[in-house]
């Protein structure tokens, strides 16, 4: 069946541990993270689909369903807005104490920049659990005004800069924040347009923030390798890193799956096949990129980071 998967190995571990400890690693946090206390974006996708009456086949893709949705009613605000509230009613927090809970281990690591491309307050309310005072930061992408633009990012212009640590953390909304739902990047032409702004204006992007990108680990945790989220990050933000700074990033992702736990034999064995060339082909890839890839669940690599991680 195939070569063999590369396999997450104790260099691997031992290595990612360390930039941990060097405080050297920035976690980018994803929708998987939030799995179980969120809708998930298929079912968002699923039902604005019917509510704007979608005609194509492709319904569980929320980039393109709150695209279409956009376009039909005239005000990408109102879907964003519409959407902030079918998402964040009746939302409770994780229990950030439980042992494998991904948040609560994130604030526990003590380092002082997170960058989330979730809509969410669960990893600010996370670090406020362990009695850390966080800042709260979102990317000006989606205004030209130069006041908003200055208003966004004034605690990153003051003449010593803001310089983050254990006791004051970072939280970056690399992609909005539901308290400001212009800012979200939802729809095929939010993502467009947030490359486009990053891309031409390098000024948007804090001297903090463009500084983990080039110099820390890089700790993906919640994201899809397939997904675009996860796409428009790597490929528009990291792909200017140069390979010389030496630090390779981490991916947690789950494996490929078919989803069709009552196909026959034959057929299962085919799936299996496919299956692993899509894994092997990722692993190569991003191999290449400087990513190693752990593939488990979020909540399984969570406690076999903390077990590795907390002092004996």
């Amino acid at each position: 069946m195939g070569g063999l998967l590369r396999v997450f190995d104790e260099g691997d571990w031992e290595r990612a541990v360390y930039y941990i400890k060097s405080s050297r690693c920035t976690p980018f946090i994803g929708a998987g993270a939030s799995t179980g206390y969120l809708p998930l974006a298929r079912d968002l996708a699923g039902s604005l689909a019917r509510e704007h009456d979608y005609p194509f086949d492709d319904v569980g893709d929320l980039a393109r369903v709150s695209q279409f949705a956009a376009v039909k009613q005239g005000d990408r605000l109102v879907v964003k807005m519409k959407l902030a509230d079918d998402m964040f009613a009746n939302v409770s927090l994780p229990d950030f104490r439980a042992p494998d809970e991904p948040y609560g281990l994130l604030a526990d690591l003590g380092l002082p920049l997170y960058v989330t491309t979730n809509y969410d307050d669960f990893i600010y309310a996370a670090l406020e659990d362990r009695g850390r005072k966080p800042l709260r930061a979102i990317c000006p992408w989606y205004t030209t005004n130069k006041t908003e633009i200055e208003e966004a990012t004034k605690q990153f212009q003051k003449a010593d800069g803001y310089a983050p640590g254990k006791g004051r953390p970072i939280v970056y909304h690399l992609h909005g924040h539901h308290g400001t739902p212009e800012s979200m990047v939802l729809t095929e032409d939010d993502y467009i347009d947030f490359l486009v702004r990053v891309s031409r204006d390098p000024g948007l992007l804090p001297p903090v923030i463009q500084g983990s990108l080039g110099k820390q680990m890089l700790l993906f945790i919640g994201y899809s390798l397939a997904d675009s989220t996860f796409r428009v990050i790597f490929r528009g933000l990291l792909s200017e890193r140069p390979r010389s700074s030496g630090a390779r990033h981490v991916s947690v992702q789950l494996p490929p799956s078919s989803g069709d736990d009552k196909a026959d034999a034959e057929k299962a064995a085919t799936e299996a096949e496919r299956l692993l060339r899509a894994q092997e082909y990722l692993d190569k890839y991003f191999e290449e990129q400087r990513v190693a890839v752990c593939w488990q669940e979020a909540r399984e690599f969570t406690k076999e980071l903390r077990r590795r991680w907390e002092p004996r």
